[in-house]
């Protein structure tokens, strides 16, 4: 199940870069798609996520949401997806 998500993670990554690098092509301007252009855009509220948390981690989420790109964090998703799969197959044998 993890590698499955690992590889969705890292193809999402792989089309943000393509439509960035089309984007690029066609307008001269590499656009940003950061997360949270990513969150709004799919309709997710953010503002129950910081009503609900203390502002040390409010300040911490708003700055990783404003400032990394989409594809970053696909990448790294999908690398923490192979890494918890590789670490469940050395604990469980499966």
């Amino acid at each position: 199940m993890f590698k499955t998500l690992g590889i969705l993670f890292w193809a999402g990554c792989l089309l943000t870069l393509a439509f960035q690098a089309a984007t690029w092509v066609f307008t001269a301007a590499w656009p940003s798609v950061t997360l949270l252009d990513a969150v709004t855009r799919l309709g997710i509220d953010v503002t129950d996520f910081f009503d609900t948390v203390p502002t040390e981690v409010l300040l911490k989420a708003a700055y990783v949401l404003l400032t990394t790109q989409l594809s970053m964090g696909l990448w790294w998703a999908g690398t923490a997806c192979f890494a918890l799969a590789m670490a469940l197959h050395i604990l469980f044998r499966k």
